[in-house]
């Protein structure tokens, strides 16, 4: 007997299992971003420049090429655009189930310049969550009373942007303050396969479809020089309900988180600079998904050496948003230099980041080599 159109009814069902975000791993992973992200939304993306992810992120608030902090555009004096890479080498523990992964990311970008004297005006874009992931599944189903051993493929490929429009504006000598529109959207294809171990009978059958996301925020932040050494920061951003759509029908909505964020620079004399974040997200406020958790992070992070060729280092921790049970963690910690070339109109960045995350019945082990590439023509 052949099972046709029931079957396909069944590999569609499953598709929009994915598409809610509601499975989880069982049997052989192979994906390209965290495991950690499969349970939810996706994994959180980071919206740093390599020169801020190499200082562990800390220096990301204060850097105007990290599209975190919308009144660090102010520091920007003439035209300038920035964009950030990476490749990831991951190894993967599930429950005793190994894997090696690998992948290119081109994270963040933003352009940015002077409209006024005061005034400063950027947009860009940057991964607000990956999408791209893999997971068989063994289990069995009852077919006309018997039960059927079959493996389940479900695959997605993609990832969610946030594109930002922002403007910054210097009041007076000391304050700085910043507002930015969001707009997030991307799209991922997901195909769901499932096969039985009686091929004589039945049939393999496959479901294809792209989902496209589609949401809106708004953030506001300042930078506040309290000495000429001494500089403070703080964010906030809140974001719609972020929208899947399949075939130009609305499957899902969920919630997004609220931003909160604060952070404190220290420039030690000429040479050396010190930093350190902390930030929020309600993260909780998924209803929708059942493992979503709050997230707090943090990281300190130091830049050493002339401004033409510093050293950078740092570290960060913090937990993941879903997970079953208790809260994943991660923790990692990164290195790097740059090098300014062409009278200082161009700068190049490199970096190498570590990063272990744990959850449930989960470890990752992840090396990244970052490179980016700046320029003020």
């Amino acid at each position: 007997m052949t099972v046709g159109r029931s079957d396909g009814r069944t590999a569609v069902a499953l598709l929009v299992v994915v598409t809610l975000a509601a499975v989880g791993p069982s049997g052989r992973l192979a994906a390209q971003d965290s495991q950690l992200g499969i349970r939810g939304l996706g994994t959180p993306g980071k919206s740093e420049s390599v020169r801020a992810r190499t200082t562990g992120g800390a220096f990301a608030p204060f850097d105007a090429f990290s599209p975190l902090s919308d009144a660090a555009l102010a520091d920007v004096r003439r035209m300038s655009a920035s964009v950030t890479s990476g490749v990831s080498w991951r190894s993967v523990d599930a429950s005793g189930t190994q894997s090696s992964l690998q992948g290119t990311r081109f994270p963040a970008m933003v352009i940015a310049g002077p409209v006024t004297r005061r005034i400063v005006v950027g947009g860009g874009f940057s991964t607000y969550l990956d999408r791209s992931f893999g997971v068989i599944i063994q289990d069995t189903v009852n077919l006309r009373g018997v039960l059927q051993p079959v493996t389940d493929e479900i695959t997605s490929d993609g990832a969610i942007t946030d594109l930002r429009l922002a403007v910054a504006a210097r009041i007076g000598g000391r304050l700085a303050l910043g507002v930015g529109l969001h707009r997030i959207t991307g799209s991922t294809r997901v195909t769901a396969t499932r096969s039985f171990a009686d091929t004589a009978n039945y049939r393999t059958s496959t479901a294809k479809d792209e989902v496209a996301y589609g949401a809106t925020g708004g953030s506001a932040s300042l930078l506040f020089d309290v000495t000429s050494d001494l500089r403070v920061a703080g964010w906030v951003r809140s974001d719609s309900r972020l929208r899947a759509d399949v075939g130009g029908h609305t499957v899902s909505e969920n919630d997004l988180p609220r931003t909160y964020g604060a952070g404190v620079q220290w420039r030690a004399g000429a040479q050396a600079s010190l930093a350190g974040t902390v930030m929020w997200r309600n993260w909780g406020a998924v209803q929708s998904i059942a493992n979503a958790h709050d997230t707090f992070s943090w990281s300190v992070g130091a830049e050493i050496g002339s401004p033409a060729a510093p050293f950078r280092f740092g570290l960060r921790g913090g937990q993941l948003p879903f997970g079953v049970g208790k809260t994943p963690t991660e923790v990692g910690y990164s290195g790097g230099l740059g090098r300014q070339f062409a009278g200082g109109r161009g700068r190049i960045d490199m970096g190498l980041e570590r990063l272990q995350r744990r959850g449930t019945g989960l470890t990752e082990g992840v090396w990244t080599f970052m490179l980016g590439l700046t320029v003020r023509p």
